[in-house]
């Protein structure tokens, strides 16, 4: 498949609406990329990094994810999530607030997990990373009063994603917990949104969205039978919302041409 073709072609419907980065990568070679540099404020998918963190600290035995995090009924991050919500529950498992943080995005969660892990450490931690310039952590959530904006470019959502999926296939123990979340998240509308996992049984999509004023972000990994396809569409000053969200879908729906076209 030419994606550089079947991408052109889209560019004529949806480049007037919005500022885009995409990075799409087969696991083992970059099939096609856009902007792939080019830095974004990252709204939710600062949560990869934190997420593939707390797992690699865990499988390294720094961590025990039973561990409790008292989170007071006061002054909790509202937007996303539930944590804001059920203020009346105030002890929560590591391993709680990461599936919630991935799932449904919760603020709240990730919030207690930066704190937790200590805010400085997590961006001595990205600096080592081989994507660690492409992804910036300097805030928390919902924090825009400090003037600061967490950033990540398309190439960086890709890695950071696959750096997640590489870590549980080589510790097998870990692997469906570490993907649960990421199959079972809450926000389908971007790059899945045309695909149905019952309607298609073989398939698999493990995604999370990004959304703010303006930006609206999905990283996906396909997995088809023993093929898969990584993908990061990124936008920024986006005119209308629902021509992101069809962007994003028609990038998802060439995603499953791809992996089907060797059936």
């Amino acid at each position: 498949m030419d994606w550089n073709k079947e991408i052109q072609e889209l560019k004529t419907d949806f480049t007037p609406y919005m500022e885009s980065g995409i990075y799409i990568h087969d696991g083992k070679e970059l099939l096609f990329s856009e902007n792939k540099e080019a830095m974004f404020p990252s709204a939710s998918i600062i949560k990869l990094p934190i997420y593939l963190y707390y797992y690699e600290q865990a499988i390294q035995g720094n961590f025990n994810l039973t561990d409790r995090i008292n989170v007071s009924k006061s002054g909790r991050a509202n937007g996303s999530g539930v944590l804001h919500i059920l203020t009346s529950v105030e002890e929560w498992s590591i391993e709680e607030l990461l599936q919630l943080m991935i799932a449904v995005s919760d603020n709240e969660a990730t919030n207690q997990l930066i704190s937790y892990a200590g805010l400085e450490n997590l961006k001595a931690w990205i600096k080592e990373k081989k994507w660690g310039k492409r992804i910036a952590l300097r805030r928390y959530l919902m924090d825009y009063e400090s003037g600061l904006v967490n950033e990540v470019s398309s190439q960086g959502a890709v890695e950071v994603l696959k750096e997640i999926i590489e870590l549980g296939n080589h510790h097998l123990l870990w692997r469906e917990q570490i993907e649960k979340p990421l199959l079972l998240q809450q926000f389908r509308t971007g790059l899945p949104g045309y695909l149905d996992e019952r309607e298609i049984p073989v398939l698999e999509m493990l995604n999370k969205t990004g959304e703010d004023n303006g930006i609206r972000h999905d990283v996906a990994l396909f997995r088809y039978k023993d093929r898969l396809v990584y993908i990061a569409a990124l936008n920024k000053g986006v005119k209308e919302e629902a021509k992101a969200i069809e962007w994003m879908q028609e990038i998802g729906k060439l995603a499953f041409k791809f992996l089907t076209n060797a059936d």
